[in-house]
């Protein structure tokens, strides 16, 4: 079976699983609830120069965290803040090429790397469905999506969310709400436009549309292993740049047609749907020692943190929009094993 099945599958038959409503009747207030969970994982290989098998050592860790800050202000207001941090490199022996018999050590690479923080307020009405906002701010360390250079803190995206919310499962160890309303996303970046001056140029974007969530918390397996899940859907109705697109298109065209050559459209990608699948499950080996399956599905196929500016040499913009675009799913798997501490 193909990942894509397989992530969305897990996800709706945990969902479905749950009862129409949480058990919590009162909804009391309580004082703030804060966790926090800290991990780091590590994986190492080291061969001599003479090893017969031709293999390669390896160093991987990567460091996490994922804190949570939660309050019940009253019977009818619960207000809930999450932020994960994670960032992790790998490194890898090679042969040395002024001595093809030794080996020596690559730079490490990124493997890992996110930084987000979110809000969501929501109103218990002990309706069908709950009012609820919710504020998300996401970017990485360090971007090398650039063959040019890094970037750190690129890009950094905002989104703003209103609508109605639905608690399919409340409880203290489990908890599954799905939430649908409209969001605007704001996108600050920036972009080498020099690949030889390496100068760099700031950009924002602006795009809205329908916003569908869906998140589940729930030990299965006897409760020997926690799964968490999520599943994000985006249509957005406008994108502040949609002009600068299809004039690309028409420059795009031009020199295509100049070269006897075609060019294929991307003035519409901004307007396919956006899906964020992601399904991690965690095994406490002992109170330190755990085992964790990281599985991830997104289809983005235009990126707005492109910079569409039509007043770049086209070269230098194709390379722009081409990094950005993807037109088939992106999927990320790891498993490790490692050390994770919960603090509370």
């Amino acid at each position: 079976m193909r990942p894509v099945p397989t992530l969305v599958l897990t996800l709706f038959l945990t969902s479905i699983a749950a009862p129409s409503r949480a058990q919590d009747p009162a909804n009391a207030p309580t004082p703030w609830k804060f966790g926090a969970v800290v991990g780091v994982n590590l994986a190492q290989s080291s061969f001599s120069d003479n090893w017969k098998g031709g293999d390669r050592g390896s160093f991987v860790w990567v460091a996490n965290a994922d804190l949570t800050l939660e309050r019940q202000f009253t019977q009818r207001f619960n207000l809930t803040n999450k932020l994960q941090a994670a960032y992790g490199q790998t490194a890898q022996q090679r042969p040395d090429p002024n001595d093809p018999k030794a080996r020596v050590w690559d730079p490490p690479q990124k493997s890992t790397d996110l930084l987000a923080l979110e809000t969501v307020g929501r109103f218990s009405l002990d309706k069908l469905v709950d009012p609820f906002f919710a504020f998300r701010g996401e970017t990485q360390f360090v971007d090398e999506s650039s063959p040019i250079g890094k970037i750190r803190f690129n890009p950094i995206t905002l989104k703003e969310t209103a609508g109605v919310a639905r608690v399919l499962e409340k409880t203290e160890d489990r908890e599954a709400i799905t939430r649908v309303g409209f969001g605007f996303r704001q996108t600050i970046a920036r972009s080498f436009t020099d690949p030889v001056a390496r100068t760099k140029e700031s950009f924002t974007a602006t795009d809205g549309g329908i916003d569908w969530q869906t998140t589940v918390t729930r030990p299965i397996l006897k409760k020997r292993i926690l799964y968490k899940g999520s599943l994000g859907v985006f249509k957005p109705f406008f994108y502040s740049k949609s002009d600068d697109l299809e004039e690309f298109d028409a420059l795009a065209d031009s020199a295509a047609a100049a070269n006897g050559t075609s060019h294929g459209p991307v003035a519409d990608f901004w307007k396919q749907v956006d899906v964020n699948a992601q399904s991690t499950f965690t095994a406490q080996i002992t109170k330190l020692l755990s085992v964790n399956l990281f599985a991830q599905w997104v289809y983005d196929k235009f990126d707005a943190a492109a910079n569409v500016d039509t007043t770049l040499p086209l070269d230098v913009l194709t390379a722009e929009l081409d990094r950005n675009i993807r037109k088939r799913g992106q999927f990320k798997e790891t498993l490790a094993i490692g050390l994770t501490y919960r603090l509370f």
